[in-house]
């Protein structure tokens, strides 16, 4: 599990890994004689848009501004790449026609290829983001309503060997019809689906409100969130990055806008599934405490106002 973070106000700051669509990242250089407040002993020459986090500012609101003030680059969709530590680091896929207007605190900018870009960041740590940012596939994420043509997909999903052994039930076409018809009918509180990327089914995420689960909001102590549960299924897709932007595409576009008042947004997948636990801290979420379920889970939260801003 990762260090839990000491304050509130944690991330202090954001980092914004700016990718060209011919595969070159946008590096600022620092003016003679800027220094990074948080660091001032450290060699800030080269780094993506990146600053610091004005107190209670939500933390993608930080990570906006801060890619507006130093490149004058607005009206686009961040991702995260991982919003767990003291620095939160996004990504965003941009033309190759994209300009770039640099603040007072920059003298300059280049687009680099990923590994004249690694070697030239300094500090040497700030380019571990864009590493990771780097292995993201560059892709379109949208879902669609599930159906009863999906069903043997579901099967397959949850049958992958990466993913069969975090559900407890074994899954067959006719189980799932049983287990899923409710929901594809609407005749169940829960809402359920399918993750295209790049057009092509590849999994599925569900979202209800908790409340309607009278022992999931004993267990959580969470009745006013809304719950979210995923899979990516395709083995070749797991492990690649794209879970926090999937789980975040679907909170933004989905889960808020079908709940404009929740204030907070859980998840519990079993307490071992590291994997899972990783992909919701990189999302934003924190790990609070293990629930009594069948199942030992964790539950993870996240704090709406925290990371999109307030309701």
């Amino acid at each position: 599990m990762p260090p839990r973070l000491a304050s509130a106000q944690a991330p202090s700051g954001a980092a914004v890994v700016v990718r060209r669509a011919d595969d070159r990242f946008l590096l600022l250089h620092r003016g003679a004689g800027v220094v990074e407040p948080s660091d001032p002993a450290g060699d800030w020459e080269w780094t993506p848009p990146s600053g610091k986090r004005r107190r209670d500012e939500p933390v993608l609101t930080c990570a906006h501004r801060e890619l507006a003030e130093e490149t004058g680059i607005t009206g686009v969709e961040l991702w995260p790449v991982d919003l767990s530590g003291w620095w939160s680091h996004f990504a965003v896929d941009v033309p190759v026609d994209t300009p770039v207007t640099v603040d007072h605190d920059h003298d300059g900018y280049e687009w680099l290829a990923l590994a004249p870009a690694l070697t030239r960041l300094s500090p040497s740590r700030v380019a571990e983001g864009v590493r990771r940012a780097a292995l993201v596939p560059r892709a379109s994420i949208d879902f669609r309503p599930l159906t009863y043509h999906d069903l043997p997909r579901m099967v397959a999903w949850r049958q992958a060997p990466h993913a069969a052994r975090w559900f407890g039930e074994r899954l067959d076409l006719h189980a799932a019809e049983v287990k899923y018809g409710p929901r594809i009918d609407g005749t169940s509180h829960v809402r359920v689906a399918v993750v295209l990327v790049d057009g092509h089914p590849c999994g599925y995420i569900q979202h209800y409100r908790v409340a309607d689960e009278d022992a999931y909001a004993a267990a959580t102590g969470t009745p006013d969130a809304v719950a979210i549960d995923y899979t990516i299924g395709v083995p070749d897709l797991a492990g690649r990055g794209l879970g926090p932007r999937v789980i975040w595409s679907y909170l933004r576009d989905v889960v808020l806008t079908a709940y404009p008042d929740v204030t907070r947004v859980v998840a519990s997948p079993d307490v071992d599934n590291e994997r899972s636990l990783r992909v919701l801290d990189k999302a934003g979420f924190r790990r609070v405490r293990p629930i009594p379920t069948p199942q030992p889970e964790l539950l993870c939260v996240l704090d709406r106002a925290r990371v999109f801003g307030p309701a």
